[in-house]
């Protein structure tokens, strides 16, 4: 009987990162990092669907879940408060310009700045926040 193959999720400082290892366990390569380079704390997943969840921020970009719904290749966020980063784009034209910045209404301001824990249930995301509030979703973390 052969082993499955084996991917880890890893979330750091510097982003999210596939671990890889193929059925043989021959060696195992990393993929990243993912997530725009955020602080990543910690994941979800579908089985089902496939979803992949990562959840994260901090003082600098405010917090945010990330979605991958092809393996880890590619990944969009759902914003959810405004961080350091927004504060300056929105009083310096320049500095919005050079990281493109655009203004858009986040649906919790600054209420908390981190993604702290994930969990997946019967068609329901739920998040944790830091400092401590718990959120959920019911469209894959869209809203």
């Amino acid at each position: 009987m052969s082993s499955p193959p084996v991917t880890i999720l890893v979330g750091t400082t510097k982003g999210a990162f596939l671990v890889s290892s193929p059925r043989d366990r021959s060696g195992w390569s990393v993929a990243g990092p993912f997530c725009d380079g955020w602080p990543i704390n910690h994941f979800a997943s579908d089985p089902d669907s496939g979803a992949i969840w990562a959840g994260g921020g901090g003082e600098w970009v405010g917090a945010g879940v990330w979605c991958s719904r092809d393996g880890g290749d590619s990944w969009e966020v759902t914003r959810l408060t405004k961080g350091t980063i927004d504060d300056w784009a929105a009083n310096d034209p320049d500095f919005a310009r050079m990281i493109g910045w655009s203004e858009t209404a986040l649906p919790f301001e600054a209420d908390f700045n981190q993604i702290w824990s994930l969990g997946y249930a019967h068609g329901t995301l739920y998040a944790g926040t830091k400092p401590a509030h718990l959120l959920k979703s019911e469209d894959g973390g869209k809203s």
